[in-house]
């Protein structure tokens, strides 16, 4: 029986271990997928804490003792995850160790109530504890996944800045330490619909916004169309485009400047010339993952207003206003 025991618990461990430890990537639509690992560890911890029960030595008594030491060792493991997981590329989070506190929690109080007492009120209890524990962590993912329904019903509509699901398709960027661009939706301006997305980047490096494109396919379209509205004096506006290669380098990616006037200006760059931005190869138009609207490096502190930023169909077909 210890022999059993003493496997379980080994499988477990190194498997949890491998898990927490590995290296994970996710290029496309990393937030949203970040906040589903995050609920993961809520079934992960659950399993850990059970086994842990299991595992234990019968000696260990009473069952309050049991769950008490069971309990302790699962937080303990989660806690001395989240130290270790900087040294191997991933990052440390209190939510997490939150999650999985509460899936153990959950794991070792549902053993109680479903094995351990016939009481149907504490089933009850443990029932609604776990789905309400499993909505308030799945509720990030939810938002997240909000925007990426936007762009899958509004497409090729990147921008439309009516609909607040879409601040989780356009995130704002650069800026100065302690002081990052901000942005929100206004009624204030706006070329199309009622609003538009005002954005203020403070004196500071590349401060604008960036669009998570989630690896569309553009070759249908015959170009990109933004519209730009400048309230003051005149400046230069970068737009660049990313795929799903390396776009670290300027000669990787498409970028080009643009010169805004004072009012509305229409930033319009044909699909051809995003195909050839880079130096030595062409974008892969079949899987844009990238687009950011930002000012130059070292620029004093801009404020302007993005709206209708879409893809024009080509000639015979009907564009979206």
């Amino acid at each position: 029986m210890m022999l059993r025991k003493s496997i379980a618990l080994a499988f477990t461990l190194a498997l949890l271990t491998l898990g927490s430890f590995w290296p994970v990537r996710m290029q496309v639509d990393p937030s949203f997928w970040g906040r589903v690992f995050d609920v993961g560890h809520i079934p992960m911890l659950g399993w850990l804490a059970a086994v842990l029960l299991y595992a234990l030595p019968e000696r260990v008594q009473p069952s309050t003792r049991r769950h008490a030491l069971a309990l302790a060792l699962a937080v303990g493991f989660a806690a001395v995850v989240e130290i270790l997981q900087p040294f191997f590329g991933r990052s440390k989070s209190l939510g997490d160790l939150v999650n999985g506190s509460t899936g153990a929690a959950l794991a070792l109080t549902g053993i109680a109530a479903w094995q351990r007492t016939g009481n149907w009120l504490w089933r009850g209890c443990h029932a609604v504890a776990l789905a309400a524990a499993l909505a308030v962590a799945l509720w990030p993912a939810y938002v997240e996944w909000r925007g990426i329904r936007w762009r899958q019903t509004h497409f090729p509509s990147l921008g439309a800045f009516e609909d607040e699901a879409e601040l989780k398709l356009w995130r704002s960027q650069g800026g100065s330490r302690g002081h990052a661009t901000n942005i929100t939706l206004t009624r204030a301006r706006a070329s199309q619909g009622e609003r538009s997305l005002r954005v203020v980047g403070v004196a500071g490096d590349w401060a604008g916004v960036n669009y998570s494109a989630g690896d569309k396919d553009w070759t249908p379209f015959r170009a990109l169309s933004v519209d730009v509205f400048n309230p003051r004096e005149p400046f230069t506006l970068f737009v660049r485009v990313d795929d799903n290669g390396n776009c670290a380098t300027l000669a990787d990616r498409f970028e080009r400047g643009f010169e805004l006037v004072r009012g509305w200006n229409r930033l319009r760059v044909p699909t051809s010339e995003l195909e050839r931005g880079p130096k030595e190869r062409r974008l892969n138009m079949k899987a844009v993952r990238r687009v950011a609207v930002f000012t130059g490096d070292g620029e004093p502190q801009r404020f302007w207003f993005l709206d209708n930023v879409r893809l024009e169909k080509r000639d015979g077909e009907q564009d979206q206003d």
